[in-house]
């Protein structure tokens, strides 16, 4: 049998698990990533740099899971939510104080890359793929041809990723969608169409990465089956 060798890299990854005396909720994403960009002067955390908007794939990504807060530090935001894990004692949200009762920070090396075999994953928070001017395109389609446009769109979406990961992708990706829906998504008064659901991809994505629009804010983070 002929050996088939696939690229892998491996991404270090900071899992920041933040559990408060009162409960979060998932609309409070937009006020705990304030918080931290507020409080810690780093590029990192907001994806800004001296000139600007940095055009990236956030290397920080905030999200809320059952009433606790989960940052995400990837490459060097591993590094930087390392130092302010540390020092953080507790959360301010619009005005309201959240005392920290427990938390834990769990660095990892985990695969990331094109893979020989195909991997299931599902949204566990809005993917955001569509924008106003796709969305006109999308909603005239057939299903199967809506289908075709959102795998199309995610592979973009995972090269987009990768190519800002430092890692070139030298296979096909290969997606299928399955299970999906589209739901309205509301964010900072503005309305957007997400979809949850679940695909199926030759490609290894560390659990709870987002993917898409609005990573940093907690959108179109990814899980495996």
């Amino acid at each position: 049998m002929d050996c088939i060798w696939v690229k892998i890299m491996n991404l270090p990854i900071l899992y920041y698990n933040i559990k408060t005396n009162k409960p979060l909720k998932k609309s409070q994403i937009p006020q705990l990533r304030g918080y931290f960009l507020n409080k810690y002067d780093s590029e990192e955390l907001h994806n800004h740099s001296g000139n600007g908007f940095k055009y990236t794939y956030p290397k920080v990504q905030y999200k809320i899971f059952k009433g606790s807060a989960y940052l995400i530090g990837i490459n060097e935001g591993a590094n930087i939510l390392g130092e302010i894990g540390l020092k953080t004692k507790e959360l301010e949200l619009n005005h309201e104080v959240y005392k920290i009762i427990d938390g834990y920070l769990s660095l990892k090396q985990l695969d990331y890359g094109v893979s020989d075999e195909m991997k299931d994953y599902k949204f566990i928070s809005p993917w955001l793929a569509l924008n106003e001017k796709n969305y006109e395109d999308y909603k005239n389609l057939n299903d199967e041809e809506k289908k075709e446009k959102l795998e199309k769109i995610l592979i973009g979406n995972i090269l987009s990723m990768s190519k800002y990961l430092n890692y070139t992708v030298d296979k096909k990706i290969e997606v299928n969608m399955h299970d999906y829906e589209e739901m309205a998504v509301k964010y900072k008064g503005n309305s957007f169409v997400g979809i949850y659901g679940k695909f199926s991809t030759n490609f290894n994505i560390p659990d709870l990465l987002g993917i898409g629009r609005k990573v940093s804010k907690g959108f179109g983070t990814l899980k495996k089956v």
